[in-house]
């Protein structure tokens, strides 16, 4: 009877989830008979487990004729989709078709589900009397109460007489409502509401499409009360696992001009719109990159992404198409870079590089004794300008370097001959259209390294002596199209010490003091170039001790008695749940009497599940601050807020820029559900 009985239950859950294999399945029961003519019973405490699946109920009732198994009293199903109890229920032996009562449950690990009766037709499930959240039973924030509620098998859910419930309190109804319960299914994403200096309300509302398998786009309705309206299109296709593209055109149609316009040399525009895109191919001979992004007007950035500080202060954008040949012995790249000049009224005088190929001979050891090694870069470049000199640079530099060991010192000497040659084909200053420099440059690094080990750490002392040498050469008569075209020539002697700690825990400490002469009488600070034999003295400390990390750099003229350059960082917990972070700068040209001196402060705050930071930076020079940045979120799980305050002083114009963003997204961004994200 007992064997009959198991023989019937595998029957069933094999029908019920579609397995043709049969495996062992574990039944517990107080106590099971059969009662003729057609049925089954298992009672108390009836435990059914095969796989990763459980069924339990105080009694179960399998009625052959019927089809059927019936279940009553604490019914528990459980498998890798669904988690449910309910009071009473049947479902038939293939589990296409059921009825279950009085149920609370978790659907998929994410759906959290209370019903009155749930309907199984044709694996089609019906709700009654439904709540359904993406919040636990123990903090239901918000849920959708529907009369009626159908989940069909391709997760597609549709809801009729709803009520959506937010704190408890009522923020929506619909007669009929349905979204997709899938990655990828076409529907509206959650929209962003704010305010900005040029706006009272602005409200962007994106529409995901999805193409194919592989390709969606994302349109974006973006309206602002002040400057107009406008939309965009984002098209994505994932060509392979390796191969991509992504294209985007917006166009806005501002209105007839705010006061953002006055003081600019460019007129009101009426329309104005922005291309831009990426795409990458990883073929079997080379890999191609390509990306493109050029705006209407060189104000875009400024006006239409004026909430994100990284757009808005664009100074130019950069169009490329680069293919790249990665071999054993070389690298071969060509590259073709087009720049829009966003601080300048045109581009006529912009530098483009169109193309520029880099020939690479890697690394090479012709003698497997000696520690010497050679390699080879050659660099030719077409330079064009609308207006101004153009022509092609050839520049070609072979590297020599040998390492040596004696007696506990290491030594490194590179030698590198650089030839250059120009052919221009736009100059009009000289007659000279082939014009040519030959550089040598010589480097010797000597070092000899102390090393004690302690219980605790490791100290090590390493000097350093550095001779450099760069041939001097008239390049006066050769066209400047960047730094590449003006190397100063040197003559110096840099002497160095580091002291480093290593502790066996996270901390570490190091120490580097260098100071330096220079033969010319002038040397570089960064891009100042100072008059000089005697370089400043470099001191740099850095310091790691569990969650506090300082560091500062410090340069120090004893000529002019003064620092010339000074950055610090420092980040340190306050509590567990605060934190404080602050960069200070100093840069100071002795030769224009120029200096720039700012501090960034950072304000971290983290505490359960809400987390908030703000940041501003002073420019101590003038005292004023430049920029206010506060960010507030607050994740729930099921539900998340995020307010952004952002506020900007531009000194030039006297102006300050405000905006403030609030976004909301009830549904869990990482199952990609319409009316969840716009990172898609």
């Amino acid at each position: 009877m007992g064997r009959f009985i198991i023989t019937v239950l595998v029957f069933l859950l094999l029908n019920t989830y579609a397995l043709s294999v049969v495996f062992p399945v574990s039944i517990e029961a107080q106590n099971i008979q059969r009662k003729p003519p057609d049925k089954i019973i298992a009672e108390g405490n009836v435990v059914v487990e095969y796989k990763d699946k459980i069924l339990k109920a105080e009694r179960i009732e399998y009625h052959q004729k019927e089809g059927r198994i019936y279940l009553y009293g604490n019914v528990y199903i459980k498998d890798s989709e669904r988690e449910i109890r309910a009071s009473r229920g049947w479902v038939s032996e293939d589990g296409k078709n059921g009825e279950l009562f009085d149920v609370q449950g978790v659907i998929k690990g994410i759906y959290h589900i209370k019903a009155d009766r749930i309907q199984i037709k044709d694996n089609v499930y019906i709700f009654y009397n439904t709540t359904f959240s993406t919040c636990p039973f123990d903090q239901y924030d918000w849920y959708i109460k529907a009369k009626k509620t159908v989940f069909i098998k391709d997760d597609r859910v549709i809801f009729k007489n709803i009520s959506f419930k937010f704190c408890d309190i009522p923020v929506f109804y619909s007669p009929y409502f349905t979204y997709p319960a899938s990655n990828r299914k076409t529907g509206l994403l959650f929209p962003e509401i704010g305010t900005d200096s040029y706006n009272d309300f602005k409200y962007l509302q994106p529409f995901f499409l999805v193409i194919s398998r592989h390709s969606d786009m994302t349109i974006t309705f973006d309206y602002r009360n002040q400057q107009g309206k406008g939309i965009g299109v984002e098209y994505r296709n994932r060509l392979s696992e390796e191969n991509s593209v992504k294209t985007n055109f917006m166009v806005f149609s501002e209105n007839s001009g705010g006061d953002w316009w006055n003081g600019r040399e460019t007129s009101p525009l009426r329309n104005r719109w922005r291309v831009y895109g990426e795409g990458k191919f990883y073929l079997d001979e080379f890999d191609l990159f390509f990306k493109y992004d050029i705006p209407s007007d060189p104000y875009f950035f400024e006006d239409i992404y004026n909430s994100a500080v990284n757009l808005k202060y664009k100074s130019y954008t950069k169009s490329q198409l680069m293919a790249v040949m990665d071999k054993r012995y070389f690298s071969l790249e060509v590259d073709f870079d087009y720049l829009y000049d966003l601080s300048t009224p045109n581009n006529e005088y912009t530098l483009q590089r169109l193309p520029e190929v880099r020939f690479y001979l890697k690394k090479v050891r012709p003698f497997e004794s000696i520690p010497f090694y050679l390699d080879f870069l050659s660099v030719d470049t077409y330079f064009y300008r609308e207006k101004g000199t153009s022509g092609i640079r050839f520049d070609n530099t072979l590297n020599a370097q040998l390492y040596s060991f004696f007696g506990g010192f290491s030594n490194l000497f590179t030698v590198s001959p650089r030839a250059t040659f120009y052919l221009l084909t736009n100059r009009e200053d000289t007659e000279d259209k082939s014009p040519s420099r030959n550089l040598l440059s010589v480097e010797n690094k000597l070092r000899y390294p102390f090393t004690k080990g302690y219980d605790d750490f490791i100290h090590s002392v390493i000097p350093q002596v550095k001779l450099s040498y760069v041939s001097k050469v008239n390049q006066d008569d050769l066209p400047y199209f960047d730094k590449e075209d003006r190397i100063p020539s040197a003559k110096d002697l840099d002497l160095s010490l580091f002291n480093i700690l290593s502790f066996e825990d996270d901390r570490f400490l190091s120490w580097e003091v260098s100071a330096g002469y220079t033969k010319n009488g002038y040397y570089s600070i960064g891009n100042n170039t100072v008059k000089g034999f005697f370089k400043p003295l470099k001191n740099r400390l850095y310091a790691s001790i569990g969650k506090v990390s300082a560091e500062n750099t410090l340069y120090y003229d004893f000529r002019y008695n003064q620092i010339v350059r000074s950055i610090t960082g420092l980040s340190f917990p306050i509590f567990n749940w605060l934190s404080y972070s602050l960069n200070h700068s100093y840069d100071k040209d002795l030769s224009s009497d120029i200096s720039t001196n700012q501090i960034s402060q950072n304000i971290n705050l983290r505490y359960k599940n809400l987390s908030a930071s703000y940041s501003w930076i002073t420019n101590l020079k003038l005292g004023y601050v430049q920029r206010k940045n506060l960010k507030l979120n607050l994740d729930r799980k099921c539900w998340r807020l995020r307010l952004s305050y952002l506020e900007d002083f531009n000194k030039s114009t006297g102006k300050t820029f405000r905006t403030l963003l609030i976004y909301i997204n009830i549904l869990r961004t990482d199952i990609k559900l319409p009316f969840v994200s716009r990172d898609l």
